[in-house]
């Protein structure tokens, strides 16, 4: 129980904006614990989502198009921005069309360049239209939490399974002190919850959803190994941005 309480708050240390401001222990079951509970952050992103739409409902009364803005904005403070800074990254390193080293060293320039707004920039405007869009057809909270639990998942299915294409950084450091076995049991555990809520409440997009899930991270497995030979924590990052466009993109074809 201990590690998970550690792990817990490791999760909101690297990967919120919450304030955690303690050294915590970094053991390779504590580290386990936390990607363990990595995708729990969801509730943590659909907890504030859905306040803000009872707050907006009772009391703001924001057309849709604003909403949706506010909830892009929301989930970038709820996550630290950690994510959207790794898809920036990658971005300028890809669009470098440099060779692999260059690449990984383009991820490590503090810098931020020309490719990498036009990204964010497309990114942020197609996830405000995609969320509009879900508004305007009234899609279930339900989604607010389970699209965000998806990509994590997939993370921690793309985090497990690649190799780290540096020796440093914290993807490196953690992917030597992770204890994958644990993490593979929480990623099943996850899967057949979701799995499961949506045969139960017959929500057949969510299974729609889950295939594509697996389908993006086949896919970006390979772009990574043929562009950068390897997983990087700007990519982990960029491949969630990614993959919450995906998800809520494949949701408006199926409602």
């Amino acid at each position: 129980m201990k590690h998970f309480v550690t792990g817990l708050l490791l999760c909101l240390q690297f990967f919120s904006a919450w304030p955690i401001k303690r050294e915590l222990a970094l053991t390779k079951k504590d580290v386990t614990a936390m990607y363990m509970l990595m995708p729990l952050l969801s509730l943590l992103t659909g907890a504030v989502t859905i306040g803000f739409f009872m707050l907006n409902n009772s009391w703001l009364a924001f057309s849709p198009l604003l909403t949706a803005i506010m909830l892009v904005i929301i989930m970038i403070v709820v996550t630290g921005g950690i994510h959207t800074d790794g898809f920036i990254d990658t971005s300028d390193a890809f669009f470098s069309y440099r060779d692999k080293e260059k690449r990984l060293a383009i991820l490590e320039d503090p810098r931020v360049g020309a490719f990498g707004v036009l990204a964010v920039v497309g990114l942020l405007l197609l996830k405000t239209g995609f969320l509009y869009e879900a508004l305007l057809r009234e899609v279930q909270l339900a989604y607010f939490v389970a699209i965000p639990l998806l990509a994590r998942v997939a993370m921690l299915l793309y985090f497990l399974t690649m190799k780290s294409a540096k020796t440093t950084g914290l993807a490196a450091y953690f992917k030597e002190r992770v204890q994958a076995r644990g993490v593979i049991v929480a990623c099943i555990a996850y899967s057949l919850l979701i799995v499961g809520y949506a045969l139960y409440c017959g929500e057949w997009p969510l299974l729609v959803l889950y295939g594509m899930m697996l389908l993006s991270l086949l896919y970006y497995r390979h772009w990574s190994n043929k562009n950068f030979a390897g997983m990087t924590g700007d990519l982990l990052g960029a491949f969630y941005e990614g993959m919450e466009l995906v998800l809520w993109g494949t949701l408006l074809l199926f409602i």
